[in-house]
C-alpha cells in the first residue's frame, strides 16, 4: 500500500514537472536583431520640445515617430514605431548631437532606446537600440538622417530578422 501511494505521488510530482517545464518553454522570448534606416523629419507639433515623423526601411518597415521628453542638458526622448504590418514598437531615448566642425546646422547624432513594450508582434517587447547618423538644423524643416540597429525581445518576436 505505501509503494501505491509513493509512486502516485511520484507520478503526480513528474506531471507537475513537465507542466512547469512546458510553461517556461511557452514563456520564453525570442530575439532579434534590428537595422535599417530612419528619414526624420521635424513637424509641427503641440509637444513642448518638438516631434519628429520618419519613414523606416529595413526590419521594422514602416514610420515612427518621436519627441523630446526632457530638454537638455538630459535630454530623454520617446519613441514608436509603426511596422507596415500594423506591429508597434515603444522605446525610450537619449539623444545625443555633437556639432560638426565648419557646417554650421550640422550635426552628429547619436541615440541609446530601451525598448519598453509595443503591442502585436511587439507586445512586451524588451531590448536595446542604437541610432547614428546626421542630423541636419539648417533645413527648413529641420531633418535627420540615420541608421539603427540593436535587438528586440518578446514572447511574439520570432528569431531572425532582415
Amino acid at each position: 500500500m505505501r509503494y501505491v501511494i509513493m509512486t502516485k505521488h511520484t507520478q503526480l510530482a513528474l506531471m507537475l514537472c513537465v507542466a512547469v517545464a512546458g510553461t517556461a518553454v511557452e514563456a520564453r522570448a525570442d530575439c532579434h536583431y534590428v537595422r535599417g534606416s530612419i528619414a526624420e523629419t521635424r513637424i509641427p507639433s503641440n509637444d513642448q520640445f518638438g516631434r519628429f515623423l520618419s519613414t523606416v526601411t529595413g526590419v521594422l518597415n514602416g514610420a515612427s515617430t518621436v519627441f523630446i521628453t526632457s530638454p537638455p542638458p538630459k535630454v530623454t526622448s520617446y519613441d514608436v514605431f509603426v511596422t507596415t504590418a500594423g506591429d508597434v514598437l515603444i522605446a525610450t531615448g537619449v539623444p545625443a548631437r555633437t556639432p560638426v566642425p565648419g557646417e554650421p546646422g550640422e550635426f552628429i547624432t547619436h541615440v541609446d532606446l530601451t525598448v519598453v513594450g509595443g503591442s502585436g508582434k511587439y507586445a512586451e517587447a524588451t531590448g536595446t537600440m542604437t541610432f547614428d547618423g546626421r542630423s541636419h538644423t539648417g533645413t527648413v524643416p529641420p531633418t535627420a538622417n540615420l541608421v539603427y540597429q540593436g535587438t528586440v525581445c518578446g514572447p511574439n518576436v520570432k528569431g531572425g530578422g532582415n
